[in-house]
C-alpha cells in the first residue's frame, strides 16, 4: 500500500510541472514599449489567436521602447532565434509586426515581416505595403487602431494567391457590384433597343444614283506637327529600406519598413 502512496504522489509532483506547460496559453502581443492598455492588449491577444488558428500561422506583435540602438529589424530576428514561435512548430510559421518607439515622433520605426509561410504569403511587397498602410494610425497615436488594422490585413492577405495583389481592385466587392449592375444595364438596354424594330433606310436610300455625282475631290495636305514631352524621372530615396533578411539562428523572412 506504502509502494502505491509513493507511485502517486511521485505522478502528482510530476504533474505539476508538466501539466501547466500543456496548457499555457501562447502570446501573441509582446508590449515592452507599454503602448496599449490593459483591455486594448486583452482584446489583441483574443483576435490574434483567433486569426492565427483560422490561418495556421502565428500572428505576433513586438513593441520596443528601450533605446538600446538596437534596429527593430534586429530586434525582431534576435526575438526568433531565442523565443522560436511558429504555428506549426517551433521556429514555424511566422507574422511579425515590430514597432520601435525608442525615437522621438518621423523617427520611430515600423518593420513588417514573416518566417517561412508567413515569407510566402507576407512577402517584401505585401510587407511593404501593409507597413506604409499602418503608418497614418500610429503617427496619430491611435496604435489600438494599428495594431487591429494589422491583425485584419494579414487575415486578408493568407486567403489570397501570394502572385495575386491583395488589394487590386478587382478583388473588391464594390467593384463586383458595379460590373454587375453595368452588365444588367447592357443586357436591359440591348432588349429595349430590339423592341423598337430593325431600321431598314440607310444613306443609299434616297440617293438617285443616275443624277448625282461627284464633280471634284482633291487633297491638301497642309502641315505635321510634333510634340516632345519630357518625362520626369523618380529619383526619390526607394521605399523604406524593407527586404529580404536572414537572422543569425539562419532563418530567413521578408521585410517592410516604414517610419512614422
Amino acid at each position: 500500500m506504502r509502494k502505491y502512496i509513493i507511485t502517486a504522489s511521485f505522478l502528482l509532483l510530476i504533474s505539476l510541472f508538466i501539466i501547466p506547460g500543456v496548457f499555457a496559453e501562447k502570446q501573441y502581443i509582446y508590449d515592452d514599449a507599454n503602448i496599449f492598455t490593459d483591455n486594448e492588449r486583452t482584446d489583441l491577444e483574443q483576435r490574434a489567436a483567433e486569426y492565427s488558428e483560422e490561418n495556421e500561422i502565428d500572428i505576433l506583435i513586438l513593441t520596443k521602447g528601450e533605446q538600446d540602438g538596437i534596429d527593430i529589424g534586429d530586434y525582431i530576428d534576435d526575438f526568433y532565434d531565442a523565443q522560436g514561435p511558429g504555428y506549426d512548430k517551433k521556429h514555424g510559421d511566422t507574422v511579425v509586426l515590430g514597432l520601435d518607439f525608442s525615437g522621438g515622433p518621423g523617427q520611430r520605426d515600423i518593420d513588417v515581416g514573416g518566417f517561412y509561410k508567413g515569407e510566402k504569403y507576407m512577402n517584401n511587397d505585401r510587407s511593404q505595403q501593409l507597413a506604409e498602410d499602418l503608418v497614418s494610425d500610429l503617427a496619430a497615436g491611435d496604435y489600438y487602431d494599428a495594431g487591429l488594422l494589422y491583425i485584419e490585413k494579414v487575415d486578408q492577405y493568407m486567403g489570397v494567391n501570394p502572385i495575386v495583389n491583395p488589394d487590386s481592385i478587382f478583388l473588391k466587392t464594390w467593384f463586383h457590384l458595379l460590373v454587375a449592375v453595368i452588365i444588367g444595364a447592357a443586357i436591359v438596354g440591348s432588349m429595349i433597343f430590339n423592341m423598337g424594330g430593325r431600321v431598314t433606310t440607310n444613306a443609299s436610300t434616297y440617293l438617285d444614283a443616275n443624277n448625282s455625282r461627284v464633280k471634284n475631290k482633291s487633297d491638301r495636305y497642309l502641315r505635321q506637327t510634333v510634340t516632345k514631352t519630357k518625362i520626369q524621372k523618380n529619383t526619390g530615396g526607394g521605399r523604406g529600406g524593407g527586404g529580404t533578411r536572414t537572422t543569425g539562428g539562419g532563418h530567413s523572412r521578408s521585410s517592410g519598413r516604414a517610419k512614422f
